[in-house]
């Protein structure tokens, strides 16, 4: 049912939009699709988010940084939130994966090995990027949205 807002557009009424939540294997489905994501973490009482290029291994995400950078030289398991989405406005649909968890730096060697051996997109920060951060899952949540 179409509906006019005072500047004379229609919109459809959201009666007919819907969400759902993900299951875990969708998230990880999700999540192991794409290379790009926003990390957060908190830093002196501020939410920073920043984007960053990640790989998915063994129910992991993991991302490159500086030593110096963020959480790269910061304190040991650090809470931290991983979230990716993706929106169709002309659809008026989306999806978004949220996993939250402790972000460590990698110092495992066979871990490095295999991580380093991963196709991944360089990072977009420039600079000396040596430090894997992985962040291991405490909570994984996704939801859908859209018309159905």
């Amino acid at each position: 049912m179409a509906t006019e807002d005072t500047q004379g557009f229609a919109w459809e009424s959201a009666a007919t939009h819907q969400s759902e939540d993900l299951t875990e294997a969708q998230c990880w489905t999700l999540l192991s699709g794409r290379g790009t994501g926003r990390v957060a973490y908190l830093d002196n009482g501020r939410v920073l988010v920043y984007p960053v290029n990640y790989v998915v291994h063994d129910q992991g995400v993991y991302f490159r940084t500086a030593h110096d950078g963020f959480l790269g030289g910061g304190p040991e398991h650090q809470s931290a939130s991983f979230q990716i989405d993706h929106h169709d406005p002309g659809r008026m649909d989306g999806w978004s994966v949220l996993l939250s968890g402790r972000a460590e730096p990698v110092t495992d060697a066979d871990l490095l090995t295999e991580l380093w051996g991963r196709r991944m997109d360089e990072p977009w920060g420039g600079g000396q990027r040596d430090v894997f951060i992985g962040i291991e899952p405490g909570l994984l949540t996704g939801r859908r949205v859209g018309r159905h």
